[in-house]
């Protein structure tokens, strides 16, 4: 199938990127994805959290241009690899929640993560203050501490979950452009403990 071929081949730079370490990096490391991401398909059109919100500044996945973003917020800009797979983050806090913003291989934002500062679980580093004025941070109004009923409320019943605490809702669309059809994927991930959310992820990837 090709969606699915597509998906597989989509995740494991993703996968890849986050089992390896950055030398010297001294920014706070996002936290890996889970195995079980890829344990069941996207469906069409399904309802998912793409995004991020800082306030009232809004963080389109795959088109707000991440430079400028971290230059916005104040934070600079870890980088790791190089050649065909490049990623780029910063971290941020809000006193509560760490949060951080990623493109990989992209020049745009394609991964935005939140989770309790105890959750984080990252290879550690520094986490730059939010400045005011952006330190409402959600993804698609979920944050982590909230009760996993309520967010299952905003997004509806997940497209899969599994038994290691994540749900996961997961969409395709298809793009049509001239005599070129695309393939965007959207994932959106809560691991929930104890009835409540302790991280969030949503990321998106859309084929050439």
């Amino acid at each position: 199938m090709k969606t699915k071929s597509f998906i597989l081949s989509s995740c494991v730079p993703l996968f890849a990127a986050f089992s390896s370490s950055a030398s010297a990096v001294a920014i706070a490391e996002p936290f890996a994805y889970p195995e079980s991401l890829l344990s069941g398909q996207p469906v069409k059109d399904k309802a998912t959290a793409p995004g991020m919100s800082f306030g009232a500044l809004k963080v389109e996945l795959e088109k707000t241009p991440i430079r400028e973003l971290s230059k916005r917020l104040g934070a600079p800009l870890a980088r790791e690899g190089k050649g065909d797979f490049t990623r780029d983050w910063t971290c941020l806090k809000n006193g509560r929640h760490a949060v951080w913003i990623i493109a990989s291989d992209s020049a745009a934002v394609t991964e935005v993560q939140m989770a309790a500062q105890s959750e984080a679980s990252g290879k550690p580093g520094k986490c730059y203050a939010l400045p005011r004025e952006f330190e409402a941070a959600s993804i698609g109004g979920i944050v982590p501490g909230m009760k996993l009923s309520e967010a299952l409320a905003r997004l509806g019943s997940p497209t899969y979950s599994s038994d290691d605490g994540w749900y996961f809702w997961s969409q395709y669309k298809t793009i049509e452009e001239y005599s070129n059809t695309r393939i965007q994927i959207n994932w959106t991930g809560i691991q929930a403990s104890n009835g409540k959310a302790v991280r969030i992820f949503s990321s998106q990837v859309t084929n050439p």
